[in-house]
Order: C-alpha cells, then structure tokens, then sequence
C-alpha cells in the first residue's frame, strides 16, 4: 500500500484530545454506588448517577486503557454475558499491540503465517463471534456496539460510522454488500456478530494507520496441503484511512465516534469512558481472560482437518488427521515410506498436541535422519504445524 500518493483533503477536527486514550475513569466508580444488583452471576454496585436499569434508551461509551487483545476480548465477553441492554446500548472501543484475531470456527494453520508470527511477537487469538481473520495493532481500532437482540442492528451501526467519519472528515465512505465499509474500493473496515437470546453484539474494525507490510506478511498462510471445512476469511485488498487523509487518527476517531454515539440518544452524560480491565473493576474478568488466552481454545478449538503429503499434483503417501489441534491418526498410503519409519512417525506423532513440545520433539528425534532426502519437506511441514504459541 502506497501511502504517499494520496493527498489529504480533510479538516482537522477541533477539540481532539491528544492524549485520550490515557485518561482515568473506573468503572464502577462513576456508574455504580450505592446498592447492589445482580447482573447475572455477579453481585454488583448499582445506585448513584447512572443506573443501567433506569437510564432508558441511554447510550454509554467504554473506551479501555488496555492494549492486551486477552483482556479486550475478556472485557467484551464480560459486558455481553453481564449487561442487560433493555433499555440501553454501549459502544466499546479498544485498540491493541500487534496480534491477529480469527473467527470462532476458524482454522489458524490456513488463515496465518504462524512461523512469522512467532518470528515477530504476534500474538494469536480467537474470538467468539464468527467472520474471518483480522490483523491488529495501535493503528487499528475496533468498535463493539452492544444492544438487546431485539434492537440488533448491524447496518445501523454501519452508517452511524460512516456519517459521522464523512461529516468530520469527507471520507466518502460506502458499505458494501458484504457489510464492509469501503472506501475507494478499498476496504477499511470489517465486521463480525454474536447474538445471544437476550444481548447481542456488533464489532468491527477501522483500519486507521496500521502497517501494512505486516499485515500482508502475518495473513499469507503457507500452503501445507491442509484440507478442513472451516469457515475461510474472504481476502480483499485495503486500505488505511491515513492513506486518505494524513491529519486523521485513532485517537480523534475516538473523540468523534464516541460524541456522535451519546449525541444520538438521550443520554445526559457527555463524557467517554476509560476502562480498567481489571478483576477490581469487572469481578470474574480474569477466568474469561484465561479462557481466550489458552491454547485449548486458540488451537483446540480448530474444526478438525487433514494434512496430506506431498501435496500438490502428486498422490498423497500420508495422511495426518488433526482434532481438538491433536493428531488423532495417521495413514500411511502407499509402500513409499519404509515400515520402520512409518512406525518410529506413528510413535513420534500420534495423540500429540501440535505444539511447542512436539516441535521440540520433532527436531531431536532422529527418525527423518536416515530416511530419504525427498521427506526433509516432511520435517519442514511438521515444524510448521507445531509453530504454535500462547502468550
């Protein structure tokens, strides 16, 4: 992506903070005192200035102080399972440092580049809404807007950014068929749900100034002749906003997607929220932190798949099948692969985890040495299913 052939067009915008992203506001010290209430499984403060029970037809804006995707996607849980949005919406954004995200029933070892990944400090993780994969890092910001199931509406929240981003910036902004937002037939913005029987949510990124190059790097995925029914992200090329206008930011695109939200109710408070997720502020947020951040639902979770090799044009001599991100069986196709060696691969691979522990296995083991030049490919491609890490 080419950013210096665009020229900027658009005003800047008054009053942005510089700083907004740092300000301090707890949680439950500003909406809750008092009395207790029960929001789900946990006793909570609920008397005091805004009451989610009684604010009707309020909208409320969260912005977290984190950048740690684990306690993002926690806090995002939290107020989905937590909230009862009746009578109320809530738009939460949050940005985080390099990691990529994918869809809850998808497959990582076909949508990223796990080896450059773990190359670079790019964290993995899954989140519990459908859709395809997305790169972050600070340049990207995600908006979640939250609503009961009845009031859910996605496209709604699809115009709502684009008005106010055209009306501050003149960002001639489209949503496509898809429910992408596009711009100049770039997309800047994808999209994802999750609806519950009561609560629902909508998230979607804004790419912003995000780097591109890694973006590009981190979501070309090496082909290992891997075969599954997960559901696969639909690639399309895109494009920064920053690209478009050089004066805009996350930060002001905050401010003014935050004002517009409260602007647009009836809600009196006027002021944006920042968020603590913290076990002090949201009681239980920890157990869902580490929920999202293991490996039995970053990997475990994977819909089972088969690896053949070689793959290609040539009849495949082995068959892996994978489940729960463990090797649950291997076939042996043909007389190509020597008894012995079929033997010492099935002692080596079998009921294994493909993870840092097999890798290591994989690399001290000396069943590939005395086999046939032709199956160090079949070394490489067993490193590469293992390339598997965990914050």
């Amino acid at each position: 992506m080419q950013t210096a052939q665009h020229k900027s067009t658009c005003p800047s915008v008054a009053g942005a903070m510089a700083t907004l992203r740092y300000g301090h506001t707890l949680f439950f010290r500003q909406f809750f005192q008092g009395n207790n209430t029960r929001l789900g499984n946990i006793n909570i403060n609920t008397s005091g200035i805004h009451s989610l029970n009684n604010n009707v037809s309020k909208n409320l804006v969260f912005v977290s102080n984190s950048t740690n995707i684990f306690e993002n996607l926690a806090l995002e849980d939290w107020l989905y399972k937590n909230f009862d949005f009746e009578k109320q919406s809530l738009l939460f954004m949050w940005s985080n440092t390099p990691c990529v995200v994918i869809g809850r029933h998808q497959n990582p070892w076909v949508e990223v580049n796990l080896k450059d990944m773990k190359k670079n400090g790019v964290l993995l993780s899954r989140r519990n809404s459908g859709g395809g994969t997305v790169y972050h890092d600070t340049g990207n910001l995600n908006c979640s807007f939250f609503s009961s199931r009845a009031r859910y509406n996605r496209r709604s929240n699809l115009e709502y950014i684009c008005q106010s981003l055209k009306s501050n910036w003149n960002l001639d902004l489209t949503i496509s068929q898809r429910e992408d937002i596009v711009l100049n037939n770039f997309k800047v913005s994808g999209t994802a749900s999750k609806l519950g029987h009561k609560n629902a949510y909508h998230h979607c990124t804004l790419l912003v100034d995000v780097d591109s190059s890694m973006l590009q790097k981190i979501l070309h995925a090496s082909q290992i002749g891997i075969k599954c029914n997960s559901t696969p992200s639909v690639r399309s090329p895109t494009l920064n906003l920053r690209a478009i206008c050089s004066q805009i930011s996350v930060d002001e695109i905050i401010q003014v997607l935050g004002n517009y939200f409260i602007k647009n109710s009836s809600s009196q408070c006027c002021d944006l929220n920042f968020v603590n997720p913290s076990e002090e502020n949201f009681p239980g947020i920890n157990v869902l932190k580490l929920s999202f951040s293991n490996w039995h639902w970053i990997y475990g979770k994977t819909p089972s798949f088969v690896v053949n090799w070689p793959f290609g044009y040539q009849k495949p001599e082995l068959q892996i099948v994978v489940q729960y991100g463990i090797i649950e069986s291997l076939h042996i196709l043909n007389n190509t692969i020597d008894r012995k060696y079929s033997e010492k691969l099935t002692e080596l691979l079998l009921h294994q985890k493909l993870d840092n522990n097999l890798y290591n296995s994989i690399i001290s083991s000396c069943v590939f040495k005395n086999m046939k030049d032709s199956y160090s490919n079949l070394k490489e491609i067993l490193l590469l299913l293992c390339s598997t890490s965990v914050s």
